[in-house]
């Protein structure tokens, strides 16, 4: 949204592009132009006011009757009342029980119940709509000119020479009152609504009406500029925090969104916020415009109605709803004080000089489970006070949720239950250098659901917890941690019979104490692990603190065991011999040969081949 208002921010930030320029003056040209179609509605509306009621002649009466015997008689409002204050009749519909409603501009003035010979109660009422409508826009009759004669048993309701209807005694009965009185009443209403169906069409008024609608015109402009103004300086905020990492949502110290990721949600809301705001201001501004004049003021009081109605529904449904929302407080209060007191619970389980069973990389994973079956038993508790529950769709959606979990999260639940018992194991820790079947590396993470470990070549390797809890673990980091020990690395190396071992035992040791993090105390030793055919198998072992180090250790102590029996003249190979001994030194260390020894001489014996020459 900050892109699409730029202009706003021009003083503070390099200017727009070209494309967010011109599509600001689309929008702004858009708004103009809805608002000028308004208006030319509106104008179009006006002209066809009388003068302006022409449009409002009545069509030819449903039935041509005569004014004494079958004008019909009126009836006035559902109550026992004879006549009702008047009500808009956007939804007025009529009934043999309520009667039905004579109408003049849009407004109910009275019902009719009664009906004549030959003449329905709704019949009736649609005639005496139409009199009483040409009535009304005949310039010639004036108030003064509705008038009521009474007579013994009934009234007759007079339009300057024209009859209008008769109260006869089946009005009386039907209400209860004397049929003065309801001829009175009936005149007083006429008469007013004759009044106010004029007055709404006099000049005075127009002008008035469109000076009202001016000015609310203007009021809209002005708060759509603002709205996009105030919208525009948060975009350009929200950016700016972007920009100094400082956007990023947390909870104490658990990151939930990035900033990218919160800088996209606020941009959301804040549009969403701003087109909910132009609507409603819309909502708000047409209806009020329709209402200003008799031409549209049925539609715009409907509209009007529409948005009073909806918000009343609301307000009811809210106030209705108040006591679940108090139940969804208070499960809500009890839920957070249990979750802390569960957390406190488990930090001093974990306290080593007091529950030693209870080990301290347990706690933030068991208070994090903790908090999970705590709020899973507090959804289910709170779920019939949810609105909407027990509906169609909600029902719906827990079926698809459920079926979704039932079908395709077995591997899922797999994983998951493999990770838990992997914490609960203390198979490994993040950090520890690990093999797990062939994957040498250090543990990088331990999720849930997979245990992510890099490589010495510095690869990322990301394996399900349910395949490392089904593999053999080896942690080489283990004993350094948890004893305070020392990881023993060994190497071997294969020399003749010719050398002697003390030498060898001297050398490689001496090597061993020249690698860097290879510990003196404990003292590394070697063992002499096989006597093969033409070899012997020096094992060498030597103790060490840094187990993450062991590819560059063992790398070292090889180039030391190198250098060091060059050193002493040892030839690091392994001979291999024939049964072929004349001529060859014994390979007896000559510590162990006596002191006359010499090795022995080729033999060479002549033979006499059968022909006689000597080979």
């Amino acid at each position: 949204m900050g892109r699409n208002h730029a202009k706003y921010r021009c003083q503070s930030s390099p200017a727009a592009p070209r494309g967010v320029r011109s599509r600001d003056r689309w929008r702004w040209r858009l708004c103009w132009v809805t608002v000028a179609l308004l208006l030319a509605l509106l104008m179009g509306g006006v002209r066809t006011m009388p003068g302006g009621a022409n449009a409002l002649v009545p069509q030819p009466l449903v039935a041509q009757t005569t004014a004494d015997e079958t004008t019909p008689g009126e009836s006035p409002s559902p109550s026992n009342a004879p006549l009702s204050q008047s009500s808009p009749s956007g939804r007025l519909v009529g009934n043999a029980i309520d009667g039905f409603p004579v109408v003049l501009d849009g407004k109910e003035l009275f019902r009719v119940k009664v009906g004549l010979e030959g003449v329905s109660a709704e019949e009736r009422a649609a005639i005496l709509t139409q009199r009483i409508q040409a009535a009304v826009v005949d310039s010639s009759i004036t108030p003064d000119d509705i008038r009521a004669e009474t007579g013994e048993t009934q009234s007759v309701i007079w339009a300057g020479d024209k009859v209008l209807f008769t109260i006869r005694p089946a009005d009386e009965a039907i209400y209860g009152r004397p049929h003065p009185e309801l001829a009175a009443m009936a005149v007083d209403w006429i008469q007013q609504a004759l009044i106010d169906y004029r007055e709404a069409r006099t000049l005075q008024r127009t002008a008035i009406n469109l000076v009202a609608i001016v000015v609310s015109t203007l009021i809209l402009v002005i708060f759509l500029r603002g709205l996009f103004f105030l919208c525009s300086k948060l975009s350009s905020r929200i950016q700016t925090q972007r920009e100094n990492g400082t956007l990023a949502l947390r909870i104490r110290s658990i990151p939930l969104l990035g900033a990218g990721a919160t800088s996209y949600l606020l941009q959301s809301l804040i549009q969403l916020l701003r087109m909910g705001l132009m609507l409603f201001a819309l909502y708000l501004y047409v209806p009020f415009v329709l209402s200003q004049f008799p031409a549209t003021e049925a539609i715009g009081d409907s509209l009007l109605r529409d948005i009073a109605d909806r918000l009343s529904a609301l307000a009811q449904g809210f106030v209705a709803y108040l006591p679940n929302l108090l139940m969804l407080g208070v499960l809500a209060l009890i839920t957070y004080y249990v979750i802390e007191f569960a957390k406190q619970v488990i930090i001093e389980l974990g306290r080593q000089d007091v529950y030693p069973w209870f080990y301290p990389e347990w706690v933030s994973p068991t208070i994090r489970l903790a908090t999970f079956f705590i709020a899973a038993i507090a959804f289910v508790i709170a779920g019939p006070f949810l609105p909407g529950f027990g509906s169609p769709a909600f029902q719906g959606v827990s079926l698809f949720v459920g079926a979704l979990l039932t079908l395709g999260s077995s591997s899922a639940v797999a994983n998951a239950l493999a990770g838990i018992i992997l914490i609960y194991t203390r198979a490994f820790r993040i950090g520890d250098f690990i093999r797990i079947d062939n994957i040498l590396g250090e543990v990088q993470d331990k999720s849930l659901f997979v245990t992510r470990v890099i490589t010495p070549r510095q690869e990322t390797v990301t394996i399900p917890n349910a395949s490392v809890l089904n593999s053999n673990v080896t942690n080489f980091s283990a004993i350094c941690r948890e004893a305070g020990g020392y990881l023993v690395l060994q190497t071997t190396v294969t020399l003749g019979y010719d050398v002697p071992w003390r030498k060898i035992h001297a050398v490689m040791i001496e090597a061993a104490l020249a690698t860097p993090n290879i510990q003196a105390t404990p003292a590394p030793f070697v063992l002499q692990t096989a006597l093969n055919d033409f070899n012997v198998s020096y094992t060498l072992s030597a103790y060490t603190a840094a187990p993450n180090q062991m590819p560059l250790i063992y790398s070292a102590l090889h180039q030391n065991i190198q250098d060091h029996c060059n050193a002493a003249d040892i030839e690091i190979l392994s001979p291999g011999y024939t049964a072929l001994r004349d001529g060859n030194h014994s390979t007896i260390p000559a510590d162990y040969l006596p002191e006359d020894y010499t090795a022995p001489a080729f033999g060479i014996h002549q033979t006499q081949p059968r022909n006689g020459q000597v080979s």
